[in-house]
Parts: structure tokens; sequence; C-alpha cells
């Protein structure tokens, strides 16, 4: 009986074994053993078992990417807001920019090129070189918390490579430390020496209602929606003029040989302004309506100076007043708009802050003064066209009493320049403008009152690798312009200049000008 046991357990295994060992076969994956149960002590019969199932091994699972990281999520999570990086403070930055312009220029007849302008802010079609280079050192101490120191260096012409003389005019235009958020985040404060001024008529240069060259300090707060602001300045200037400062000689103290200089008068000017202004959102929130009320308060103290030798006279204070505001349109794009400016001042604030009165009233002060000025400046582009106008015009009265002054002026002058793109990187300019100026005396030729009259044609084809547009910078150009005077206009020079006698004149010239990155003429 256990021989025939164990006879069939052989048979069954070499039933199995022959389909391991068939050639070519593939061998099944590896299982572990099945459990067999020791036979019952009766009698079974034994039947072939099948061969183990072939087991697919289970797939391993793919890394998933994190969501956060890759900024991808997957459908059933839904959105995930991505934490913003953290800021590290304090966080500094330094940075340059520049203003500039350098043109040469001839006349035609083998002379320079020179400004044919009469009135007091002419068309920049001919003016001479002239850069700005600017500093900036910007910290962020943390969030809505920064502080900005600003040096702005001025170079005037004429330049080294054209005089020969190694030297040049240099002036400090900006020295200031601003510090926003101090307090609130709409409040800045700042102190320093400071061009503090708004909005300009380019094609003539000029900023018609407020342009303080001053050293003080102000502070400015800002909405939160950035839509208005109000800012106050007061500072001090005092012109190198025997009008608010005088220097004489006086013998050394204490029997000392020599001389020592002695300040007789020293009265710095104190200047306050006050400016508000507010937008008005149009045009889908990318442009507006613009407006700006402006005022200045100028006082200057008494003091003593000596006009002979040993002998001192009083000298009163004097003070004025300005006025002024401005409307605006702007639509955001293509950087069209338009802007017009009144301002009037009276007294001392009649005259510019560096200014120095020439006349006087009987009391010895400039209170009768008056300055009454309106001025336009506007841009519109619609490729390929592009058109930039300008204008002003300026009432002026000294105090003192004579009939006749030649300080008192009424003149005016409007320009305007425009422009066709040639492609992206091109570009041609006409400009056009008329000026006219009357002085209060007469002609001593005519006995007529003098009436100047000034025309003025250019054309100006440019490159300019910005892209199209009147204001994109940098721009390379050649410049050509004619100028036409008339009688009154050649007689306010002097016999033997050339003007005085030529009715015509020529300007040819190249030049260049760019600004970026300029807290004076925006960022």
């Amino acid at each position: 009986m256990k021989r025939g046991v164990w006879a069939c357990g052989l048979f069954s295994l070499a039933l199995l074994r022959p389909a391991l060992a068939q050639p070519g076969a593939v061998p099944p994956d590896p299982a572990p053993p099945p459990t067999v149960e020791p036979p019952a002590p009766a009698a079974v019969e034994l039947t072939e078992e099948p061969p183990p199932k072939k087991e697919k091994p289970a797939p391993e699972p793919e890394p998933e990417e994190p969501a956060v990281q890759t900024g991808k999520v997957p459908p059933f999570m839904g959105p995930v807001k991505v934490p913003a990086p953290k800021l590290d403070y304090p966080r500094s930055s330094f940075s340059f920019g520049s203003y500039g312009r350098v043109v040469v220029a001839s006349d035609g007849r083998g002379g320079e090129g020179r400004d044919a302008d009469v009135v007091a802010y002419g068309t920049r079609i001919d003016e001479g070189p002239y850069a700005e280079l600017e500093l900036r050192r910007d910290d962020e101490w943390k969030k809505d918390l920064s502080s900005r120191i600003v040096t702005t260096l001025a170079i005037g012409g004429p330049l080294f490579h054209y005089d020969g003389k190694f030297d040049a005019k240099v002036a400090v235009r900006n020295l200031y430390l601003e510090e926003r958020g101090i307090g609130d985040k709409g409040l800045s404060v700042w102190a320093g020496s400071r061009m503090y001024r708004g909005d300009d008529i380019y094609l003539l240069d000029f900023w018609p209602l407020d342009n303080l060259n001053t050293v003080g300090g102000g502070v400015r707060f800002d909405t939160r929606d950035g839509k208005s602001f109000a800012a106050w300045h007061v500072g001090l200037n005092r012109a190198d003029d025997p009008f608010q400062h005088q220097v004489r000689p006086r013998p050394a103290p204490q029997n000392q040989p020599g001389t020592t200089d002695v300040e007789i008068l020293n009265r710095p000017r104190i200047i306050s302004s006050l400016k508000l202004s507010h937008i008005v959102p149009m045009f889908d929130e990318k442009g507006g309506v613009k407006a700006v009320l402006y005022g200045e308060v100028h006082r200057l103290p008494s003091g003593e100076r000596e006009d002979q030798p040993g002998r001192l006279e009083e000298v009163p204070g004097d003070s004025g007043t300005l006025i002024g505001g401005q409307v605006g349109l702007f639509t955001g794009e293509h950087d069209t708009f338009v802007n017009l400016f009144f301002r009037h001042g009276r007294g001392l604030a009649a005259y510019g802050e560096l200014a120095t009165p020439e006349g006087t009233s009987p009391e010895r002060t400039v209170e009768g003064a008056t300055q009454t000025l309106i001025g336009l400046a506007g841009n519109w582009e619609m490729h390929p066209f592009g058109v930039v106008v300008g204008g002003y015009f300026r009432s002026f009265r000294e105090p003192t009493p004579e009939t006749f002054n030649f300080n008192n002026v009424d003149e005016g002058i409007f320009v305007a320049r425009p422009h066709v793109f040639l492609g992206d990187h091109a570009g041609v300019a006409v400009e056009g403008s008329y000026q006219a100026q009357q002085r209060g005396v007469l002609n001593i030729a005519t006995n007529q009152p003098v009436h100047a009259k000034v025309w003025r044609f250019g054309l100006m084809p440019y490159l300019s690798p910005s892209g199209p547009g009147v204001f994109k910078r940098p721009v390379l150009r050649l410049i050509m312009a004619f100028t036409q005077r008339n009688d009154d206009a050649r007689a306010l020079y002097a016999y033997d200049d050339v003007f005085a006698r030529r009715k015509v004149e020529q300007f040819y010239g190249i030049g260049a000008e760019w600004w970026f990155n300029s807290s004076s003429y925006g960022q």
C-alpha cells in the first residue's frame, strides 16, 4: 500500500517537471509554494494539480509633483492658493538716471548756429548742450516704509571738445532725502536742495505753474487710491546780488594788518508753497481729468546796506503772493493729453525765485509788481501721425512809476510740431512757430512802440530705437531751421551783432536727446 502511494506521488511530480524543462518556455513568476496537507491514512484518489497562475506584479505608484511648487493642481483638489514668497527687509537698490541733449550747428554762413528767440521761453529747436546726471539710492525698510536719496548734477555748455577749455559749468540741481510711509502709507517727508516742479510745456522747455529751486523741506500726503495729493513746502534762497547780499571790506580786528570781508546785507528769501491735485478717472480708468490748485508766499526780511563808503541805508522788507491752477485731460494711451495753466503773482512773487528786481516803488519795495501768465500744452498721436503743441502769454509790470520801462513786457508764443512716424524706428518732424513781444519803450528810430515779431520753420528727420512716439527717447536728429525777424525784433540787438542786420537766420545742426530713470522728468 505504501509503495503505491509513493509511486503515485513520484508520478505526479514527473508530470509537473517536464513543463519547466521544455525548451523556449518562459518560466513563471516565482510564487509561494502551495500548502500541502499530509495525506490521510485512508486510500485517497490522487489527481493532477493545475500549475499555479501567473500573477502580474502591481504597478509601482508614480511620484506626484507637488502642486504648490509647480503650480499644477490635481482636478480633485480644486483651486489652490500659492503663498507669496516671503520678502526680506531691508532691501536696497541703486539707480542711475539722466536727461541730456547735445547739439552742434552752423548758421550756413560760416558762423555758429545761435538761439534766435526774442521771448523769455522760446522754442527748444535751437537749444544748446545740457545734461543732468542722477544717482539715486532706494531703501525699503519694511512693508510700505521706504526712503530715497537723490543727487543730480547738471552740466552746461560749451563742451571741452568744442571750445578747448578744460572746464565745465556744473551745478547741483538735486541733493535731498525723502522718506515715505512713516505714520501712514500715503505720507512722505523730504529735506534738502531740490527742483520742485510739476507739468511742463515740452516744446518751450518751460514749467508754467510751479517751478521752484529751493533749499528746504516739505511734506506730501497721497490718498490710498493715488488720485489725489496735497503737498506743502518751505525753503530759502539768497541770490548773489546786492538786493539780498552785500559784502564790504573792513579793517581786521585788534589792529591786525589787512582787511577782512564783512557781510553788510544778508537776507535770504523765504518761500512757501501749497499744491492740491485731484484726478477724476475716465476712459476705463486709464485716463482722466486733472485739476490742480497752487499758491506761493514769498517773504524778504529788512536789513541795511552800504550805499556810499561809511554810509548805511535801511532796506525795507518785502513780500509777495502767487495763485494759480491747472486743468488737464489725458487718455492714458499714446501720451495723448492737453493742459491749460494759469498763474498770477504780485509783489516779490511776480519775479522768479532767483530773479533780482531792477526797479522798485517809491517806498523802495516791489509791492506793485505783477505778472500774469496763461499757458497751453498738448499732444495727440494716432499711428503713423502725431502732433505736439505749446504756447503761453505773459504780461509783466514793474512797480516803478515811470511811463516808459523796458522791463515792462507783453509777450507770447505758439508752436506746433507735427510728426510722421516712418516705421518703428524713424520719423520726420516739422515745426512752425510765431512769437511776439512788446516792450514798454519806444523805438528810438521810429518813435513807435517796440513790437518784435519772429516766424520760424523747422524740419527734423530723426531715428528712434525705442519705437514710434513723440516722447520716445533716445533720438538722433538732423535740424534745419529758418527764422525771420521784423525790424523791431532786429532792433533788440546791439548794432554790431549780425542779428541786428540779417532778416533771416539759418540753423543747420545735428543733435541727440535722451532721458531715462530721472526724478526730474518722470520715471
